[in-house]
């Protein structure tokens, strides 16, 4: 992953490639790509993120990410990659991440996403339905 910064790029690499970018803090240009897609929000990405304030000075500044915000930043492009792949569109898999499920004793899996823990619940549902095994 040595070729400038792409969503599409870290989203094909393999993992260990994908860690070492996590490790050294993603460049504020996958929040900026993140942000053109019309399905997604500032409001969206400070809900997983980093609070909202951090993520507008990042953005302004063109500052790199921590490596906690380059973690939790790949860990929502990885399931927003699955759900888009689950449910056909982007737009919808935001949808579905922010509406409140039953299963979430009505939380949204937005919210959880932002450990984890919360995002490895929402991922296993998620390859359940992909694979159309619920248990």
């Amino acid at each position: 992953m040595a070729t400038a910064f792409s969503l599409s790029n870290f989203l094909a690499a393999d993992r260990l490639p994908r860690a070492r970018v996590v490790a050294k803090g993603l460049p504020n240009k996958a929040l900026r790509d993140l942000l053109a897609d019309p399905a997604i929000t500032i409001t969206d990405l400070s809900r997983v993120i980093a609070p909202r304030r951090t993520l507008d000075r990042r953005l302004k500044e063109r500052q790199s990410l921590t490596r906690e915000e380059s973690d939790r930043l790949a860990q929502f492009v990885l399931i927003l990659d699955l759900a888009g792949q689950v449910f056909g569109e982007r737009a919808i898999a935001m949808e579905w991440l922010r509406t409140p499920k039953k299963f979430l004793d009505n939380d949204n899996p937005l919210d959880l996403m932002n450990s984890a823990t919360g995002a490895a619940v929402i991922e296993e549902r998620l390859l359940q339905a992909k694979h159309s095994f619920f248990a």
